[in-house]
C-alpha cells in the first residue's frame, strides 16, 4: 500500500522528501530498518538472525548477508591468530566474548570450539536480551559501562574482544584491561583487536567522531600504534603475538596471556 502511494508522488517531491529524511539521521535509520525487515520477511530469509537495527549497531549496516559473512570471517581470523601462537580454539574449556553484541562472531566461534562453555557480555540491553532468547548454547549477561564485571576472578581460559578497544578512551581502556586480567585464569589467553590506521606519529589517538548522542563520550574511535601496545599493555599481560590487519583485513590482532602468579619460597 505504501509503495503504491509513494509511486503516486511526483518525482521532484520524492527527491525533496528523500533529502529531508537523509538529513534526519534517526528517521533515516528507522525507515532503513523497516525496509530491510520487510525485505527479509518477503523473501522468507534470515529469520534466525538479529533484527536489522541490531545488525546495524555492530557493523553500521543492516545487511544480513554481510552480517553473516563478517561473523564467519572474524571467527576464522581468531582461530588463525591463535594457531600462529601455537594454540587452538577447541583447547579452551571456557570462553568469553567480551562485547558480544548480538552474537555475530560468537555463533561462528562456537562451531570451531564445540566442546567449550560460552559466555557473552555487553552493555547493549537489547542485544543481550535478544541473545538470551535466541542463542541458547551460551550464557549472557549485561555488563556495566565500567568495571567491575560480574564474573569471578580466574574464570576464563580464553577471552576475545572484537572491535571493543577500538572505541574506548584511554581511561576506560586501562580499567578494562585490569578487569580482564582479573577474570582470566592464570595462563589464560586473550585476543583483542585494535586499529592502527590513523595513529600517524602519535601512539594513541581518540576521536569523538560519532553522531552526538549516539554513543557515550568515552565510546568513540580509538587508534593504537604497535609501540603503544608493547609499552602499555605489557603491564597487564605477556604479549604472545601482534598481527597487523588480520581481523577481517581491517584491524590488528593482539594475542596476550595472563601471567602465572609468582611463587615465593621461604628460605
Amino acid at each position: 500500500m505504501l509503495v503504491r502511494l509513494w509511486r503516486l508522488v511526483p518525482r521532484p517531491v520524492q527527491l525533496i522528501l528523500i533529502r529531508m529524511v537523509q538529513r534526519n539521521n534517526r528517521l533515516y535509520r528507522w525507515l532503513m530498518f523497516r525496509h530491510v525487515a520487510a525485505k527479509d520477511q518477503l523473501q522468507g530469509t534470515h529469520t534466525d538472525l538479529p533484527p536489522p537495527r541490531l545488525r546495524y549497531r555492530v557493523s553500521a549496516s543492516p545487511d544480513a548477508e554481510a552480517f553473516v559473512a563478517v561473523g564467519k570471517r572474524c571467527a576464522a581470523d581468531i582461530q588463525s591468530a591463535l594457531q600462529k601462537v601455537g594454540r587452538e580454539l577447541e583447547s579452551f574449556p571456557r570462553i568469553l566474548d567480551f562485547g558480544c553484541g548480538c552474537g555475530r562472531t560468537l555463533v561462528h566461534v562456537r562451531s570451531l570450539a564445540t566442546g567449550a562453555q560460552f559466555d557473552g557480555t555487553d552493555i547493549d540491553v537489547e542485544a543481550i536480551e535478544w541473545c538470551k532468547q535466541n542463542l541458547k548454547f551460551a550464557s549472557f549477561s549485561l555488563s556495566k559501562e565500567s568495571p567491575p564485571i560480574e564474573f569471578g576472578s580466574d574464570t576464563f581460559d580464553f577471552i576475545y574482544a572484537i572491535s571493543v578497544f577500538t572505541h574506548l578512551d584511554e581511561n576506560y581502556q586501562f580499567r578494562w584491561l585490569e578487569e580482564l586480567q582479573r577474570i582470566a585464569k592464570p595462563g589464560g589467553v586473550l585476543l583483542l583487536t585494535v586499529d592502527s590506521s590513523l595513529v600517524g606519529e602519535k601512539d594513541f589517538v581518540f576521536q569523538r567522531s560519532y553522531e552526538e548522542g549516539l554513543f557515550p563520550a568515552w565510546y568513540q574511535n580509538a587508534f593504537h600504534s604497535q609501540e603503544y601496545i608493547f609499552e602499555n599493555w605489557k603491564k597487564y599481560f605477556d604479549l604472545l603475538g601482534y598481527f597487523p590487519r588480520t581481523l577481517n583485513d581491517l584491524q590488528d590482532v593482539v594475542v596476550l596471556q595472563k601471567r602465572h602468579p609468582q611463587i615465593t619460597q621461604n628460605v
